[in-house]
């Protein structure tokens, strides 16, 4: 069980749900949510602190006989955030993937709400419909008078990405690929003042492509 782990953060390479910590030789990449991730990809260059501390949570993705099980680990900054994502996690139906999404709320308003059995608000919240909130209250409530309490002000994730976010990691993938940043930074341009629908990287990525390959004529 690996439930901590101290490594410098690779900044440019932070992704909207992940990011890779480097420990000596070996590079482990970290799922966090998405308001994490953002805080840190926007640290200004002579802020960023390393290295850091994340509190983690190790699980296997993939269901048990339907083939191929993937280990992963979930990061968090503060140990508490931890604890109750690993609380919220234990009701059925919120799995690690959709609670990074959606935990769009400070942890103690979403806290509050369940120990008040405020369906209205929890449904509120993205991917949680009306059965899954009302799961969420009858498994929680009674234990969320800890994270209620809890003097934190940022949610854990974002709801939408902002466009400078996208253009920020469309310039990061780029510069991956081994384009130059200048060069990165204008196509980001580009295809944005171009293509203003564009809204996820998947979009921006296929626009490129379509771009540099044209289909024949």
């Amino acid at each position: 069980m690996i439930t901590e782990i101290i490594g410098e953060v690779v900044y440019d390479r932070i992704q909207r749900n992940s990011l890779p910590v480097r420990v000596d030789s070996i590079c482990y990449e970290i799922l966090v949510p998405s308001g994490i991730a953002a805080r840190l990809r926007h640290t200004a260059e002579g802020e960023r602190r390393n290295p850091l501390t994340f509190y983690t949570i190790y699980y296997i993705d993939g269901a048990v006989g339907g083939g191929h099980l993937t280990p992963r680990l979930v990061g968090f900054l503060d140990p508490l955030d931890r604890e109750f994502f690993e609380a919220f996690t234990t009701v059925p139906g919120v799995g690690f993937m959709r609670a990074l999404k959606c935990l769009v709320r400070p942890i103690n308003e979403i806290a509050r709400s369940i120990e008040r059995g405020d369906t209205e608000f929890l449904k509120e919240l993205p991917f949680i419909g009306a059965k899954t909130a009302e799961r969420i209250v009858t498994e929680l409530k009674g234990k969320m008078a800890k994270f209620a309490l809890a003097p934190t002000e940022e949610p854990l994730s974002v709801e939408k990405e902002s466009s400078a976010e996208l253009k920020a990691e469309a310039q990061q993938v780029l510069v991956q690929l081994e384009y130059s940043r200048s060069e990165a930074q204008r196509i980001v341009e580009g295809i944005f003042v171009r293509h203003k629908s564009v809204k996820t990287m998947e979009e921006f990525l296929r626009k490129v492509f379509e771009q540099q390959h044209p289909p024949p004529r």
